[in-house]
Parts: C-alpha cells; structure tokens; sequence
C-alpha cells in the first residue's frame, strides 16, 4: 500500500509538471515582474556601476556604466555594457512547487500555493542578482572587470553563488518547500512503511507448522 501511493505520487508529481509547464510560460511576464524588480533595486543599492534596470516581459536588463567596445557596421564603437537575463531559466522551480502540491494534494492547498509562490521569490532574486553578475563580470574580460573596481576573489565568490543558484537553489528549494508546507503526507507515507515493513518483518518469524 505505501509502495503504490508512493508510485502514484511520482507518477502524478511528473504528469503535473509537464501539464503546468504551459500555463507557466503564459504566466511566466506576470511572475517575472516582481523578481526582477527586487533584483533591479538590489543591485542598483549595491553597486554604483549599476544605473537602473529594465523589464521586457521574462527578461531583465541590468543598465550599467560599463564601457564595453561592440562591433557596429565594422567599426568598433564604445557603449554600456547591459547584460540580460531571462527569469525563465531559473523561474521553472515554481513549476515544480505547484507539481509536488497537487501530486499529495494537502489540506489549504490553493493557498499553500499561493504562499509557496511568493515565499520562492527571494530565492529567484538571488538566482538572478547573480546571474546579471556573472554576466557582466565573468563574461566580458579583464578591462570590464578593472573599470568596476573588482577583486579576482569577488569574481570566484560571484561564479561559485551563481552556480549555487542555477544548480542547486532552483531545483531544491521547491522540494524543501513542499516539505515544509505538506509534511502530514510524508509523516503519513513514512509511518504506512514503517508498519509494513514490520508486518512484513512479523510474517518472516512466524514459526512454519508441522508437514
């Protein structure tokens, strides 16, 4: 019995998450927004080479004041470096928030995710800061680097958080959420295994009868 509502679980936690796949994409420009605006704040607080941001839909441009040479018509020209970030590459955890939800389908469900939603936020504004980080420092060379004033150890700091965000936080965060906000089925599939497994341990000892 706990098997079965394990393997059904898993079945329907992966079936949910390929159906709200598009429904997330749709909503993905509504959910962006307030992401990249703490983000664009944040790093326009904490850095003075940065000078604003902007929103198109899912992608934030971070507006610096780093001068960058690009290739216009065949010339080199001198402009402002102002990488982009896309929310969908890192926003997808909340896909798979919503898929554990509705596979164990707890009491207060709606609202659990509801609150899951924005409680995921802080942990998406970080993917992103560092993303628009690694972007401008880690991919733009040395003399990019030099005019933003940063120390070599800043940059493996910024590599190693940026990782830790895309790698570990999007993928993680979501799971540990859905055992926070629905701990009474995993109390309740641990404690159906436990019993079984005795049951099953019980019937080993049981004595055979005489031939």
């Amino acid at each position: 019995m706990p098997y079965s509502r394990l393997f059904v679980f898993m079945v329907t936690s992966v079936l949910a998450l390929v159906a709200l796949i598009i429904p997330w994409y749709f909503l993905s420009p509504y959910l962006a927004a307030p992401v990249i605006s703490v983000a664009g704040q944040l790093m326009d607080y904490g850095f003075l080479w940065v000078e604003g941001y902007e929103r198109h839909e899912t992608v934030g441009t971070l507006l610096t004041t780093l001068n960058v040479a690009v290739n216009q018509n065949g010339r080199l020209v001198v402009g402002q470096l102002s990488p982009e970030v896309n929310y969908r590459t890192f926003g997808y955890g909340l896909v798979l928030f919503w898929a554990l939800l509705i596979a164990s389908r707890p009491k207060g469900m709606w609202l659990k995710m509801a609150l899951g939603t924005l409680i995921l936020v802080p942990s998406q504004v970080f993917s992103m800061c560092f993303r628009w980080l690694r972007e401008a420092l880690l991919t733009s060379g040395a003399e990019v680097v030099r005019q933003a004033g940063v120390h070599r150890w800043v940059l493996e700091i910024i590599a190693y958080f940026d990782q830790l965000g895309f790698l570990i936080i999007t993928p993680l965060m979501p799971i540990l959420l859905w055992l926070l906000l629905d701990r009474a089925f995993i109390n309740k599939l641990w404690m159906e295994m436990v019993m079984a497994g005795a049951a099953e341990a019980e019937g080993h000892k049981k004595p055979k009868g005489p031939d």
